[in-house]
């Protein structure tokens, strides 16, 4: 009986293993967030800081953020315009781990969020894309799925119309030109502050021989003041899941991110992009 009873519990008990090495298996896909939170500030101890004209944000402001970012229930989540980490922990649950890029002063900072069960990826910053002092830096983490390294990139580029503005955002993508082979593998995310499709020459240059897929190639942009087309991007060397690409925007997104209804200003003028990235093919 002894053993009748030990051969019924090791039944459960060997289904629960089954289970959890089925859970634990290869990593055949990402999905992959980038959002520009319209300078996401953590609110503390900034009363007197510079910029005095930015956003306030409220706690139910950052839970309408927080729902909007984690809906389709991102595996890595890259933010543009943040104070700090600190700042995005407002808008981002505990099953996630975060890194944000550090600059003396007031700066823009990027961040990344991701999974705690996708490991500790190896990060560090790209100077090379601050290219003077005021341009923002990039922020690399390297991920190892199952002995395979797959760089996950974050860039903000120089914002703005004018002569000098055109030109600093071209030589930032002339620096990612350099970084981007030697990474192998890898998905480049942010905002890029130019419609891609209409800038043929400066997609040539990111594009080299990369074979370069665009998640969002083609589709259409509403959000927002951005719906005469996108300007954030998910771009990999990899293959994105045919049709899975998303732009998920806020319920107050009426076209215009003027204040009118006044449940707009503590939120972004930007919002999320997600696809799911292929790591199998």
């Amino acid at each position: 009986m002894h053993c009748a009873l030990i051969r019924f519990l090791g039944i459960p008990f060997a289904f629960l293993i089954t289970i959890s090495i089925i859970a634990k298996g290869p990593i055949k896909k990402l999905k992959v967030t980038s959002f520009n939170s319209y300078f996401l500030y953590d609110e503390i101890g900034d009363s007197h800081k510079f910029p005095k004209d930015r956003k306030h944000r409220t706690e139910e402001d950052f839970s309408k953020i927080k729902k909007i970012i984690l809906h389709n229930h991102p595996d890595v989540i890259g933010f543009q315009e943040i104070e700090n980490e600190t700042a995005l922990h407002h808008i981002i649950i505990n099953e996630y781990d975060c890194k944000a890029t550090v600059t003396p002063g007031y700066s823009q900072e990027l961040g990344l969020c991701w999974k705690k069960e996708l490991g500790s990826p190896i990060i560090r910053e790209l100077e090379q894309l601050s290219l003077r002092p005021g341009l923002r830096k990039g922020l690399l983490a390297e991920f190892n799925f199952d002995g395979k390294k797959v760089s996950v990139i974050v860039v903000h580029l120089k914002a703005g119309h004018s002569p000098k503005d055109k030109k600093e955002r071209k030589e930032q993508i002339l620096a990612l030109k350099e970084i981007l082979p030697s990474l192998g593998k890898f998905v480049l995310l942010g905002d890029f502050n130019e419609v891609l499709e209409r800038r043929v020459d400066l997609w040539k240059i990111l594009q080299r021989n990369l074979k370069l897929k665009i998640a969002n190639y083609k589709q259409k942009s509403d959000c927002w003041q951005h719906n005469d087309g996108f300007i954030d991007y998910l771009i990999t060397n990899m293959e994105w899941q045919q049709g899975s690409f998303v732009q998920t925007k806020f319920e107050t997104d009426d076209g215009n991110f003027d204040g009118n209804p006044s449940a707009e200003k503590g939120l972004s003028d930007h919002c999320p992009v997600s696809a799911d990235l292929l790591l199998e093919r």
